[in-house]
């Protein structure tokens, strides 16, 4: 390769990471000012929303006042309340996803294709379509104003289902046949055998329920009216009257709701980004 070819290579890698930069610097300005205002007395967070510059994004004082305000309101309940949830729902909807899946990739039943069909349509419904007959349906159980009301309906997920059913497809159909020759049960292949080397898709799915509970409004917000079993995206909204807008909680209570969901993605984010890539392969 030439000096010169080398050199505009290098010139035009140069310009693409500056351009990504430059455009994610730009999408990121939003979340830079939400957290900046977080941390800004409630009389000047909006004292230079006025137009865009520094003063924007530096503060001329810095505060905790909006964080330690929540120390006396029901959100570090809320925030309890829903890493009980999502972490529940992440650990037993993993062992009912991945039983699923497997039932799909390896047994052959009636109506298989059909079902695969149906949860595949499940998943990709709106929600709205189906609150009422599963509200009236949770409500018929006693189960309304409860944890098991937020847990029970989000335990099945069909992406989830879908991409433990391709990952168990994609293994070699004679590792199941010489575990049933060895006369193992298909209960202890799938613990012993093929839930152990699918744990790409078990963080990946755990990722997901975990993702989809915490940041649950409209469900919890039907299911769970009391402030007992109250979730954060619900304590959130709560700043928000027809009285007017506490904005420093609002702001506050958003960022650590965020900084939470964030955590578990940008640990295991390289297992879901190739999971969903390679999902769609198989």
């Amino acid at each position: 390769m030439s000096v010169d070819r080398r050199s505009t290579m290098l010139a035009l890698g140069t310009a693409r990471y500056v351009t990504m930069s430059l455009i994610a610097l730009v999408l990121l300005l939003p979340l830079i000012w939400l957290v900046v205002s977080s941390l800004r007395p409630p009389a000047d967070i909006f004292a230079h929303g006025s137009r865009l510059g520094w003063s924007m994004l530096i503060p001329d004082r810095l505060t905790l006042e909006n964080y330690t305000s929540l120390l006396g309101t029901g959100f570090p309940r809320a925030v309890g309340n829903s890493l009980f949830v999502a972490l529940t729902t992440m650990v037993v909807g993993v062992v009912v996803n991945a039983a699923a899946g497997f039932a799909f990739a390896v047994f052959d039943f009636r109506f298989k294709n059909v079902i695969f069909a149906f949860v595949l349509a499940a998943a990709m419904m709106p929600f709205e379509a189906i609150v009422i007959p599963l509200y009236i349906l949770v409500q018929s159980l006693g189960l309304i104003d409860t944890y098991a009301a937020l847990i029970l309906p989000d335990l099945a997920n069909g992406f989830v289902i879908f991409m433990f059913r391709q990952f168990f497809a994609g293994l070699p159909r004679e590792l199941y046949e010489a575990a049933r020759v060895d006369g193992a049960s298909w209960g202890h292949i799938w613990l012993k055998i093929a839930l152990p080397i699918s744990w790409p898709v078990v963080l990946t799915g755990g990722i997901m329920l975990f993702m989809h509970q915490f940041e649950a409004f409209f469900w919890p917000l039907v299911a769970t009216p009391s402030p007992e079993h109250t979730v954060v995206q619900v304590a959130i909204a709560r700043n928000i009257s027809l009285e007017g807008t506490e904005w420093g909680r609002l702001f506050s209570s958003t960022t650590l709701a965020g900084l939470v969901a964030l955590v578990p993605f940008l640990l295991f984010q390289k297992f879901y980004i190739r999971n969903f890539v390679t999902s769609g392969l198989k």
